[in-house]
């Protein structure tokens, strides 16, 4: 049922304006991963897989339907770029979480710590890929580039507009989520156990 819902949050956020993307310029400052990682803090690296799963899939149907930028029909068409990164970044979420736990870290720490990783997984592998795979004008025109700026300049641009806030934000603000979160999965999976 919490899946649910948190998937049902995941489409909110791809459908309504400045819920999920914040548009700025050729980019988007995106705050959805902010769902993947409170469900991979707390509910574990299977619901985190599988919401951030979600959010790849329709990151790749919305590529063909209703772009999220200019850049997100040149790129995110491929499932490598649009799904892959956010089913490792439940994943990553969820697995640094509880490392963090077993170390004897305070839920605070294991959440802040988890969500820096989830945050840096995304966005490296999404910026990675798309270096790696689309090194042509089109893709770099389509991110802003400028005369003889290339690719990797105008990424690594996006790296320092987008991924540090998004990376701040995750940091901060997905414990006060999903702390409360974690606490009721906790009660509710020692009831049924």
């Amino acid at each position: 049922m919490v899946d649910a819902l948190l998937m049902a949050i995941v489409l909110l956020q791809n459908i309504l304006p400045f819920l999920g993307y914040i548009p700025l310029g050729p980019f988007s400052m995106t705050l959805i991963g902010l769902t993947v990682i409170v469900a991979g803090t707390a509910m574990g690296p299977k619901d985190g897989m599988l919401i951030g799963g979600f959010w790849g899939l329709i990151t790749f149907v919305r590529a063909f339907t209703w772009p999220s930028s200019p850049v997100a029909p040149l790129v995110f068409t491929n499932p490598l770029v649009s799904v892959v990164p956010r089913l490792l970044m439940g994943l990553g979420a969820g697995l640094v979480y509880l490392w963090g736990r077993n170390r004897q870290w305070s839920m605070r720490r294991s959440m802040s710590v988890a969500a820096g990783v989830a945050a840096l997984i995304n966005t490296i592998l999404v910026l990675g890929l798309v270096f790696f795979f689309y090194q042509t004008p089109a893709v770099a025109t389509a991110f802003g580039a400028k005369g003889n700026q290339t690719l990797g300049y105008v990424l690594m641009i996006s790296l320092v507009t987008n991924a540090v806030p998004e990376l701040l934000l995750d940091i901060l603000v997905a414990p006060l989520i999903a702390i409360p979160l974690r606490k009721r999965w906790d009660r509710i999976n020692h009831v049924v156990r």
